[in-house]
C-alpha cells in the first residue's frame, strides 16, 4: 500500500536549477548568476559527497558547499553539449507518487530521489560518467545537498513534448475540477490559492513555451499545496488521493519536459 500524500508532495523551490546550468553552459547567463541563485536559495548549505569516483567530484570538498561543485557541473556541459543531444547530458529526475519509471534504473539514485523529491543528473554521455544532485530542506533556512557520482550511468528515459506536457496538465485539472474547486473557494484565510508564494523563479531567455508551461505548473502547484495543508476540505478522503497522485504526478512530468525543451532550444541556439 502506498505511502499517503503530504506537503513533502510538492517540489522544492529549488528545482529550476537544471534550467539555470543550461544557460549557463549552453547560452548566456553569467556564471555569476549561477552561483548566485544556488547561494540564494538558503542561507546555510550543507553538502554530502557520496557514491563512485568521477572526474565531475575529482578534489570537491563538502566544505566548499555546493557552489563548489558548479565549474566542473558547467564545463561537463558545455563539452558535452558541442557532440550530444540535450537529453543526453542534462535531466531534472523527479519520482511520482508510487511511480518511478521515470529514473535511471540505478538503486543509489532512485533512492536519493525519493528522498529528496527531485535531482538533476549531468551526465557525460562519452565516459558515461554522472553526477546526480540531490537537496532536502531540514530546515527552513537550510539545503542540505548530495552529490552521488555514478558510472556507467545510462541515459535517462525521457519525458514528453511541452505541448503534450500541457494537454496532460489540462486533463488531470478537469479531472480534478471537484476537488480544486471544494479547495480553493472555501472561506477563511487558510483556504486561499496563494498563486504568487509559487511562482517559480527563473533564468532570463527561455523559450516562450516553456515559460508557459512552467506557469500553468505553478498554478498547479499552488492548488496542490493547498489541498495538502486542508485534507478534511473538498472531496472524501478516498477519493481525492487518486487525484492528487495523478495531478502530482503530472505536474512533474510536465516539469522534465520544461527542462528537456529548454535544454533542446539552448543547443540549436548555438
Amino acid at each position: 500500500m502506498s505511502r499517503p500524500l503530504t506537503r513533502d508532495s510538492v517540489l522544492s523551490p529549488a528545482w529550476p536549477l537544471p534550467l539555470h546550468l543550461l544557460r549557463t553552459a549552453w547560452a548566456d547567463q553569467p556564471f555569476d548568476d549561477l552561483t548566485g541563485y544556488v547561494s540564494g536559495l538558503a542561507g546555510s548549505h550543507l553538502l554530502d559527497i557520496v557514491g563512485e569516483s568521477v572526474r565531475m567530484l575529482d578534489g570537491l570538498s563538502p566544505a566548499g558547499g555546493p557552489t563548489g561543485l558548479l565549474p566542473d557541473l558547467v564545463t561537463t556541459l558545455r563539452r558535452a553539449g558541442c557532440e550530444h543531444p540535450a537529453p543526453e547530458v542534462l535531466s531534472l529526475l523527479t519520482t511520482a507518487p508510487g511511480d518511478s519509471s521515470s529514473l535511471p534504473p540505478i538503486p543509489s539514485v532512485r533512492a536519493d530521489v525519493a528522498d529528496a523529491g527531485w535531482g538533476v543528473l549531468v551526465r557525460d554521455p562519452a565516459s558515461r560518467e554522472a553526477v546526480c544532485l540531490t537537496c532536502a530542506q531540514p530546515h527552513p533556512d537550510v539545503l542540505r545537498w548530495r552529490a552521488r557520482g555514478v558510472l556507467d550511468c545510462p541515459v535517462v528515459p525521457q519525458p514528453a513534448g511541452p505541448s503534450e506536457a500541457l494537454a496532460e496538465l489540462g486533463s488531470a485539472v478537469m479531472d480534478a475540477a471537484e476537488l480544486i474547486e471544494r479547495t480553493a473557494v472555501r472561506t477563511g484565510p487558510s483556504a486561499r490559492v496563494d498563486i504568487h508564494s509559487h511562482v517559480t523563479r527563473l533564468p532570463a531567455g527561455l523559450p516562450s513555451r516553456v515559460v508557459e508551461l512552467v506557469d500553468r505548473i505553478d498554478r498547479v502547484e499552488a492548488i496542490i499545496a493547498v489541498a495538502l495543508s486542508q485534507p478534511d476540505v473538498g472531496a472524501d478522503p478516498a477519493a481525492r488521493e487518486p487525484v492528487l497522485r495523478r495531478l502530482i504526478a503530472v505536474k512533474d512530468a510536465a516539469r522534465r519536459s520544461a527542462v528537456a525543451a529548454a535544454g533542446d532550444a539552448a543547443l540549436r541556439a548555438r
